[in-house]
């Protein structure tokens, strides 16, 4: 497998939602938080309007957080 590259993602998304209005905002659906197997804490949000986070932390301590639509 390849390493993948960075993507940069505008702040404003195609409904005119930014990305910090996003993760602050209230959001209801289904929430799930837990560790993986290495014991490092995420966070799965699906919300009612069909955005998709995920934050995790990676081995190396980065955050990391995933959006989809």
């Amino acid at each position: 497998m390849g390493k993948r590259k960075n993507e940069v993602v505008s702040k404003t998304m195609d409904n005119g939602l930014s990305l910090s209005n996003l993760l602050n905002v209230e959001r209801k659906g289904i929430f799930e938080q837990g560790r993986d197997k290495l014991g490092r804490p995420y966070q799965k949000k699906l919300d009612d309007n069909g955005f998709y986070t995920k934050e995790e932390i990676l081995k190396d301590g980065t955050h990391k957080l995933t959006i989809k639509k």
